[in-house]
């Protein structure tokens, strides 16, 4: 008996015509679709194997190909989530620039200039000028009053409202900058998304992948209909082993592979990051700004009703607001974010992605490249000194270019830190676009002498 199993295994690997072994290589045949793969000697390039298996070079090829074709899009899976988070709050966000610029009192030309204005101030070109922003101070600030009193403030009304109006029109200027600038932010994380997906990843990321490990059974999960993309999550050497039980990847060889393949994704995901930490401050900003406007164009009403009943020249010539008719929808504020700074690392961590992306790691009797066993190597921080001493993707990952983006990231950091200390960032100087204008100046020297 054991002559003829030894005979048996003997002609499985050396192929003798005519003699097939019961199930060869049927786990590898099913991921390929290749009916031709037959056990033979070790011939390999890619897989770390210690006895004979159903990969050749060949065959070998033929699985780092499926691989690519899998791989890349499942790890940017959870980067792709967060981006659309972002834009439903985006779109968000537009629509409240839109009411904003529509509710206006600015004329039609006017209202298409400053929006085309706008739309450059988001992708980081700065065409405002103190002229732009006074007039759309005045203009957003008297069309909330018209809004909430549902009749229009003529020139005259404005004229006699002038001073009472100041604190409105401080508040419009500050929740439509805060609006801007969190648009902003938006585009450059919108850049650095793109910039981190469009760029393929290394052929030795793909190696690492292929020695990794295995988190389903294949050939079960094709007879249930479910595609190849999903079947093939992480690896495959151990595919070409059939005797080998079935296991999942290591965990810990997981975190190494997943972040030697994100290497040159280091420094994007730190910005996206930065961003989404802002974008939370500043989404405070601009709740607290359009309650603040709220509040002061109720304020605004009572000093007209007052008005109208003791000043007799006001009530001549605002008779109109009298007559006017109250929406009878109030606004409601509903601010919240979908994401938040936690949303941003997980985009490109390898934990997370080894978790929830390649789920089904494990810490013992797992894959851990050549067999099924404990993982041993040391797990390597994701930084750029961690990232140089991991052994399982060498090299320095796709070089991926953000300078420009960092460069808008600096400018629009200013601008966040200059809204949380109540200041409109808008306008550019002439020498520079985060120098302090005039106009800012301007303003603050209007308040004060306002308040005094």
């Amino acid at each position: 008996m054991v002559y003829i199993l030894a005979l048996l295994t003997i002609s499985c690997l050396l192929i003798i015509p005519g003699t097939e072994c019961a199930g060869q290589c049927s786990k590898i045949k099913s991921l390929l679709n290749d009916n031709t793969i037959k056990t033979s000697s070790r011939n390999n390039d890619i897989c770390i194997l210690t006895e004979n298996s159903c990969c050749n070079k060949a065959v070998e090829n033929k699985l780092l190909e499926k691989t690519k074709s899998i791989l890349k899009n499942r790890v940017f899976l959870v980067l792709n989530q967060f981006y659309a988070k972002i834009a439903t709050d985006k779109q968000y966000k537009s629509t409240l620039l839109t009411k904003i610029i529509t509710s206006s009192t600015l004329s039609q030309a006017k209202k298409v200039e400053l929006n085309e204005k706008f739309s450059s101030y988001i992708t980081g070109v700065n065409t405002l000028t103190s002229a732009d922003l006074e007039e759309m101070r005045a203009a957003s600030a008297t069309g909330a009053l018209s809004t909430s009193l549902g009749a229009a403030v003529s020139g005259t009304c404005q004229d006699l409202l002038y001073f009472d109006m100041e604190s409105l029109k401080d508040i419009q200027l500050k929740y439509l900058g805060s609006i801007l600038v969190m648009l902003r932010g938006y585009q450059l994380m919108t850049e650095l998304i793109t910039a981190a997906t469009s760029q393929d990843l290394t052929e030795e990321c793909y190696i690492g992948a292929v020695r990794g490990g295995f988190t389903e059974k294949v050939e079960q999960q094709i007879k249930e209909g479910v595609s190849e993309t999903q079947a093939l999550k992480f690896g495959g050497c151990n595919l070409c082993l059939d005797k080998t039980s079935f296991s999942h990847p290591c965990a810990k060889l997981c975190r190494n592979i997943l972040s030697g393949c994100l290497k040159g994704h280091i420094q994007t995901r730190e910005y996206i990051q930065h961003l989404a930490l802002n974008q939370v401050k500043l989404n405070s900003l601009v709740e607290q700004f359009a309650r603040a406007s709220a509040v002061s164009v109720e304020d605004l009403k009572s000093e007209v009703k007052s008005k109208l009943q003791l000043d007799n020249e006001f009530r001549a010539s605002c008779s109109s607001l009298q007559r006017g008719k109250e929406p009878t929808k109030k606004a409601v504020y509903d601010f919240a974010l979908n994401y938040d700074e936690d949303d941003a690392r997980e985009t490109l961590d390898s934990d997370w992605l080894c978790k929830f992306v390649f789920s089904g790691v494990s810490e013992v009797n797992c894959w851990n490249k050549s067999q099924v066993g404990e993982y041993r190597l040391n797990i390597y921080e994701f930084t750029n000194e961690g990232q140089r001493q991991n052994p399982e993707v060498p090299g320095n990952g796709p070089n991926i270019n953000i300078d420009d983006i960092i460069s808008g990231y600096e400018d629009y950091k200013v601008k966040v830190e200059e809204l949380d200390q109540g200041r409109i960032p808008l306008k550019p100087s002439s020498s520079s676009f985060l120098a302090p204008s005039l106009f800012l100046l301007t303003l603050s020297l209007a308040a004060y002498l306002t308040a005094t």
